[in-house]
């Protein structure tokens, strides 16, 4: 159920060299949004689990409390799954990170 009072913040997300600037609410998801306005995202299980939304917070705050895919360490570190990520600021975002969240998450266990 929405809130129609929720407080409304802009996104930037880069994905693939090109920037795509929307607005989200804070009670929805990122990834939500740019669906919403037309920017695809990669995505898969929408549940916070296979990390295929994975994407570096580089300004701003996200609340992911389902991101059971991403180590509480790499969420400090910036990493966010947008399909459970709602904004708490304005954002800018470096989406399609899923390779890079997977070497830092499970690299070492690959040498």
């Amino acid at each position: 159920m929405s809130d129609s009072t929720a407080a409304t913040f802009a996104i930037s997300v880069e994905l693939d060299g090109q920037t795509h600037q929307f607005q989200c609410s804070a009670d929805q998801t990122v990834l939500s949004a740019a669906e919403a306005a037309g920017v695809a995202v990669p995505s898969s299980c929408c549940a916070g689990v296979c990390t295929t939304c994975a994407a570096r917070i580089l300004d701003g705050t996200v609340h992911q409390p389902d991101a059971m895919g991403v180590k509480e360490e790499l969420r400090q570190d910036g990493f966010a799954l947008l399909c459970v990520s709602y904004p708490r600021s304005d954002l800018k975002v470096l989406a399609g990170q899923e390779d890079a969240l997977y070497e830092a998450q499970f690299g070492q266990y690959q040498k």
